[in-house]
């Protein structure tokens, strides 16, 4: 098999994971149940949001549609062992919030949906038996537990997991607008042809019946057609228009047009592998888990001392696909980067408004800490006694009480600021 021939497969596998995963995001927004895909940190995050919700009496179902002949494609990262790649594929979102049974809000918006996939090489999904009752089953079916009996016990995660994901909203569902757009000026053509055939035939009834066959049709081909074309002008001018309304909005997203190549450019000379799609994804999926905690004390990826309450009434976060570099530094063996990030916030304070907002992110992590795609807070190792824990909530190692910092593993926020 030649080289092409396995980029398009290894290109296929991974949009179908990435179907599997955006299905499993869908059963989660109806039903709460955890994705299987869903790496431990994002099950977390999924979590708080669904008790967010929870709390308020809401309710969110989110779906992520096909769009047909859709523009897909994957970026990837080689690790150690592990790979990570971020996947991408069009896609319509359709979103609804409701307070019981009352909608709140209700939208339709074509996007283009990123993920990003975590492979580790040569893993194979293996047998395992719940310590209660003794059921033997597939690890993948057991990490929400024994299905016979209920009992939770820990497992690592189950490869290939994603880690992150976020969407980009887009202008028009590209792959339908030509079909729906001859459809509907078909519809129209063909009403306003007949509607207009028929006012002539009974306005011409005095005439020969030939001229009045002949004149009916042919007033109501001519009126017919120049009621399609002023449908067809509408239709662009309020293409046209959305066009440059998403436009204003993109506008301060220009700020962040050099942030790529200025990050890298940090980065190269610590991380000579260093994926910014991998960065960024990592950024929002820190983001998002502060914002939808609500006890945030001991949260071991963030260290700042702001009032975070401005998340409080945050019930879904989307990113508007930039971040902007306002400065960098490297100082003591630590990297410091402080970033705008750009996103798309759904608040609840008792009406649902989306609006475009903008954080000042600090963040930080040592020099000789290599960013590892397997690595997960929901599983670190304590420096001192060796003990394994899960540091996403805990600031110090349950068995011997070291502090733990995850600043020499992995990027920590060490401030967020709303402007």
């Amino acid at each position: 098999m030649n080289e092409n021939n396995v980029a398009n497969t290894e290109m296929r596998d991974g949009i179908d994971k990435l179907n599997a995963f955006t299905d499993e995001l869908h059963d989660w927004s109806v039903s709460g149940k955890k994705p299987v895909l869903a790496s431990k940190e994002l099950r977390y995050v999924l979590d708080r949001q669904k008790e967010r919700l929870d709390a308020r009496g809401l309710s969110m179902e989110q779906n992520i549609d096909h769009t047909g002949d859709e523009i897909t494609g994957k970026l990837v990262r080689k690790g150690e062992g592990i790979s990570a790649s971020v996947l991408y594929r069009e896609a319509v979102r359709h979103m609804t919030v409701r307070s019981g049974e009352k909608v709140l809000k209700k939208e339709k918006e074509p996007i283009i949906f990123y993920a990003t996939l975590l492979e580790k090489q040569g893993f194979r999904d293996f047998s395992c038996t719940c310590p209660n009752c003794g059921h033997t089953d597939l690890v993948s079916k057991m990490k929400d537990g024994c299905p016979y009996c209920g009992t939770v016990f820990e497992i690592e995660d189950v490869w290939p997991v994603f880690s992150s994901w976020y969407s980009v909203p887009g202008i028009v569902e590209r792959a339908n607008l030509m079909p729906k757009l001859k459809k509907n000026l078909t519809a129209v053509f063909a009403v306003a042809f007949a509607v207009l055939t028929v006012v002539t035939w009974f306005a011409h009834s005095d005439y020969d019946l030939i001229i009045r066959i002949l004149a009916s049709l042919f007033t109501g081909a001519v009126t017919g057609g120049m009621v399609t074309f002023m449908c067809y002008m509408l239709f662009s001018f309020r293409l046209l228009g959305k066009a440059f309304w998403e436009a204003g909005r993109a506008m301060p997203l220009l700020k962040g047009i050099k942030t790529k190549n200025k990050v890298e450019e940090v980065m190269r000379g610590y991380e000579p592998d260093f994926s910014y799609s991998y960065f960024e994804g990592r950024l929002i999926s820190l983001l998002r888990a502060i914002a939808f905690t609500d006890d945030r004390k001991d949260l071991s990826i963030y260290e700042g001392t702001e009032d975070l309450s401005f998340f409080d009434s945050v019930i879904d976060m989307q990113y508007r696909g930039a971040l902007q570099l306002l400065s960098s530094e490297v100082r003591d063996g630590v990297i410091r980067l402080r970033l705008r990030a750009f996103m798309d916030d759904l608040r609840y304070d008792g009406r649902v408004r989306r609006r475009d907002e903008n954080y000042i992110v600090s963040i930080e992590k040592d020099i000789d800490a290599h960013t590892d795609p397997g690595f997960s807070i929901c599983s670190v190792e304590c420096k001192s006694c060796g003990a394994s824990f899960d540091a996403l909530h805990m600031k110090k190692c349950p068995y011997c009480g070291t502090p733990y910092k995850l600043v020499h593993d992995d990027w920590m926020i060490t401030s967020v600021r709303k402007v």
